[in-house]
């Protein structure tokens, strides 16, 4: 009769490997399938979203919930998905060494009155029906927004911004390195910087607004508050401003090398008989509003419809 000699034990390193490589199998079959999670969530709270590369799509909804879907990347380690009091994270987490990643599309349904944090790498941006505060950025990739009473910020290096407005006073804010901004139905304050790309608003009332571009046009159209604060400069690029409705405002408007146009008041004159540049300095009104626009080497023109 044989004797069956007993099992060797175990060690724990054996079992630590062991319990490893389970796990890292287990995240492997996550990878590139889809997402469906769902917590509660503070109605007024913060949720904070970021993503690699893929896209991000992001919508207000009335429940006090917050419902995450989508797909996950090839590549990706696990979808952190986590609630502390009034904060909701939402975060892809890549491995420590990955040599490629698939991108992740990400469906993120809010309660509406939250706060928004959304930060990515290379991927889209897209927010709607959000009533509060929101901050969306992106290294890569293009960002669309809804804007309503609270503040707004949008910040893209290699990508487009478009902001539309539902007639609601805020402040807005964009930054773009690279790419254009467009920015409808607002009201309130609009700041922006282009490095390389056009600025274009369509406003309401306007009470401030201060536009920088290196390299790119700047437009507005929209109607002053009474004591509206405009300043626009451009190094390379054109300006136009359309006031709607009465205009009652003081105007600082000068170009180095570019032709400036008024369609009302008085016309621009040389600063020098022997050296380029234009200027125009008026009051229309009471004055009480200011606009100042700068360029270096770009047109200006100014009109009241």
């Amino acid at each position: 009769m044989t004797t069956r000699k007993p099992a060797a034990p175990v060690s724990h390193a054996a079992a630590g490997l062991a319990a490893f490589f389970m796990l890292a199998c287990g995240q492997a079959a996550l990878a590139g399938s889809p997402i469906s999670e769902r917590a509660p969530a503070d109605p007024t709270g913060h949720v904070e979203i970021s993503n690699t590369a893929g896209s991000v799509e992001v919508s207000g909804w009335a429940r006090n919930e917050v419902e995450v879907t989508g797909t996950l990347g090839d590549g990706v380690e696990r979808l952190e998905f986590s609630r502390s009091g009034k904060l909701t994270r939402v975060k892809v987490i890549l491995p420590n060494r990955s040599s490629r990643v698939e991108s992740t599309q990400l469906v993120v349904k809010v309660p509406a009155a939250s706060s928004l944090f959304v930060n990515t790498v290379s991927a889209d941006v897209r927010a709607q029906g959000v009533r509060g505060s929101q901050r969306l950025q992106t290294i890569s990739g293009d960002i669309g927004a809804q804007a309503a009473a609270e503040d707004v910020e949008c910040k893209t290096v290699s990508g487009n911004v478009e902001v539309k407005g539902s007639g609601q006073r805020s402040m807005l804010t964009v930054t773009t390195v690279s790419g254009d901004a467009k920015v409808s139905h607002v009201a309130g304050e609009v700041n922006g910087n282009t490095v390389s790309g056009s600025f274009t608003i369509t406003a309401g009332e306007t009470s401030r607004s201060r536009l920088r571009s290196t390299s790119g046009d700047i437009g507005l159209a929209g109607k002053l508050d009474a004591d509206a604060r405009i300043d626009f400069e451009s190094i390379s690029g054109d300006v136009r401003l359309d006031l709607l409705g009465p205009v009652a405002a003081e105007f600082d408007v000068s170009s180095f090398n570019g032709e400036i146009r008024n369609c009302f008041g008085p016309k621009a004159v040389r600063t020098s008989e022997y050296a380029p540049g234009t200027e125009l300095r008026f009051r229309e009104g009471a004055g009480t509003a200011r606009v100042r626009i700068k360029t270096l080497n770009g047109g200006i023109a100014i009109c009241n419809k």
